[in-house]
């Protein structure tokens, strides 16, 4: 008779897992912990064990999943250049080729960005939310900011540029060009707003 092994850090990551691809496709508030409890293959006892109930868990899908997201398109590619306007071009070309890669019904082209959805949702009703996201709007801002001065002291960027007014711009358009893309479900929209987009980004060239 075989034994069964508990892995209490993998089975709160299957229910983080779940409960993103649910928050993302039903909403926070449309979420359902039975269907997360469903998706994960266990039982609520061990839901509840891990989160105290479904607001934790929506903190924990944005501490766990959306920060470190941000983190690894933005901040990390952006640390340390000197050069940040081909830098940044090629995050958008990276997350154009993720938009053509995947499955419609599960990805942006459907459902928008889950920050930006997050943030619409839930920042007018739960000062819990509202915080966390706006920690994280802020990092990615300050990111881009930050890479964008280090271009100008490099000669990279247009010394003349607001890097807090651009990164600003920049982060308002990642989150935006998702939600209108939801509401068309045509990819040829996020093509188009991603084209001007860097035609912008060309401009901050001295």
């Amino acid at each position: 008779m075989t034994r069964r092994v508990r892995d209490p850090q993998r089975t709160r990551r299957k229910v983080l897992e779940a409960a993103y691809r649910e928050f993302y496709h039903n909403g926070f508030q449309g979420g359902s912990l039975n269907r997360i409890v469903d998706a994960a293959g266990i039982t609520k006892g061990a839901l509840f064990h891990h989160f105290s109930g479904k607001r934790e868990l929506g903190y924990a899908v944005v501490k766990e999943f959306l920060v470190p997201a941000v983190n690894y398109w933005w901040i990390q590619p952006l640390a340390k250049t000197e050069d940040p306007v081909p830098a940044i071009q090629a995050i958008l070309r990276r997350y154009r080729k993720h938009v053509e890669q995947e499955t419609p019904e599960s990805g942006f082209v459907y459902n928008g960005c889950p920050i930006c959805n997050y943030a619409a949702e839930m920042s007018p009703l739960d000062e819990g939310f509202r915080e966390r996201l706006e920690d994280l709007y802020g990092n990615w801002r300050q990111a881009i900011a930050d890479a964008l001065r280090r271009g100008q002291q490099a000669g990279t960027v247009r010394s003349d540029a607001t890097p807090a007014d651009e990164a600003a711009f920049l982060v308002a358009c990642m989150a935006g060009i998702p939600a209108t893309g939801k509401v068309s479900q045509k990819v040829a929209l996020f093509h188009s707003c991603l084209r001007v987009l860097d035609r912008n980004l060309e401009t901050l060239k001295p």
